[in-house]
């Protein structure tokens, strides 16, 4: 409701899907926003433990029954919400239902947006949202404000904005937004390396870097999360021979099928690496890869006493090198930038990147 407002008090006929209950609710060509209001806050009071929620597909069915032939729109959440299950709730009823669909950018803060419609609620209608959040979301209310479902400041808008989708647009946001977990893998290329100009330059900053330290014929380099073998095809291309790692097995089969050359592909972790695949070579190289809260005490188990690590700015500051390794150097490798993604859809902020390169005392 907190995102949808506009679209209540449109006045159309409106087809409220209560997902968590698992209820379809009819709201007739011409009631006012005060009476839809009261029907929802009404629904809303009848929630219990029993409740059956509704899943994509469900809903996609109720909807379709429910519309038949007549022209419809669908009203959903955003693909790259920072809320997960909304974010993957709108990725998967925008695939499986036949009309149109319009989302809501919602709660998606790392993001600005290229909208279809923007909508200013005038005073009534804020205060009708203020009004309704107050009386039947006082439990999100009281959320602390890193909860995921918490009502904060931010998410009650004063305008409501949408946009509509292509189908690979949306899964590009969705992936993109979880770039952190597996999810970045339903998309091919998700963090676009292929047309950023800003990872293209970090890329090729980041081999100009290696090539200042690494002689091509001293040894096989072990690049660990290589991913769809981006920086790969690059050394390769500068005849370093590698030892590339992805244990994403949609990562890992895309980099064996992206990559040829004097390389061999193996699907093992950081943590592996450390410990029942260990890999020899001249060097490790950690690129943008320590993100994912790795335990660095583990770095003295690998077989090398060089090791070349890249990360956004802010998060390298924060790293603590065990006491057996020394920074021997620390370069700029790309400056921030802010570039569109998705085709244009949005665009954000690349943090920019910074290498260091580790040497093991003694």
């Amino acid at each position: 409701m907190v995102d949808f407002l506009s679209v209540l008090e449109s006045g159309r006929e409106v087809h409220l899907v209560v997902a968590e209950r698992g209820v379809y609710l009819k709201l007739p060509d011409g009631v006012p926003l005060a009476g839809r209001l009261a029907a929802v806050g009404e629904l809303l009071l009848g929630a219990s433990e029993g409740d059956k929620p509704f899943s994509p597909g469900a809903a996609a069915d109720a909807i379709a029954l429910e519309t038949g032939d007549v022209a419809a729109t669908v009203w959903t959440h955003n693909p790259a919400d920072t809320r997960e299950r909304r974010a993957r709730w709108a990725l998967e009823l925008a695939t499986l239902v036949r009309a149109p669909v319009m989302h809501a950018v919602g709660d998606s803060r790392f993001f600005q947006w290229v909208t279809d419609l923007d909508v200013r609620l005038g005073a009534p209608a804020i205060e009708a949202k203020v009004d309704f959040v107050n009386t039947h979301c006082a439990d999100l209310l009281r959320l602390d404000e890193q909860d995921q479902n918490a009502l904060s400041t931010r998410r009650i808008h004063s305008i409501e904005r949408f946009f509509g989708s292509e189908p690979g647009e949306r899964a590009r946001l969705f992936a993109l937004t979880g770039s952190m977990s597996e999810d970045a893998a339903q998309v091919t290329d998700p963090w676009e390396f292929a047309t950023s100009q800003y990872e293209n330059e970090r890329l090729d900053a980041t081999v100009d870097w290696l090539r200042g330290h690494l002689d091509p014929a001293a040894g096989r380099v072990i690049e660990v999360g290589a991913c769809e073998g981006a920086l790969t095809r690059r050394l390769l291309a500068d005849h370093y021979t590698v030892d590339a790692t992805e244990p994403n097995r949609v990562f890992l089969a895309r980099l064996q099928e992206n990559v040829d050359g004097d390389v061999r592909v193996h699907p093992h972790s950081f943590e592996e690496l450390t410990t029942t695949a260990r890999l020899t070579g001249s060097a490790y190289l950690l690129i943008e890869l320590l993100y994912y809260e790795q335990d660095l005490s583990l770095l003295d188990r690998f077989p090398t006493d060089r090791v070349f690590v890249s990360m956004e700015p802010a998060a390298l500051a924060e790293q603590t090198w065990p006491s057996t390794w020394s920074v021997e150097e620390e370069v700029e490798l790309a400056q921030p930038r802010v570039e569109p993604v998705a085709g244009g859809r949005a665009y954000l902020r690349k943090p920019g990147s910074r290498g260091v390169l580790l040497r093991r005392r003694g």
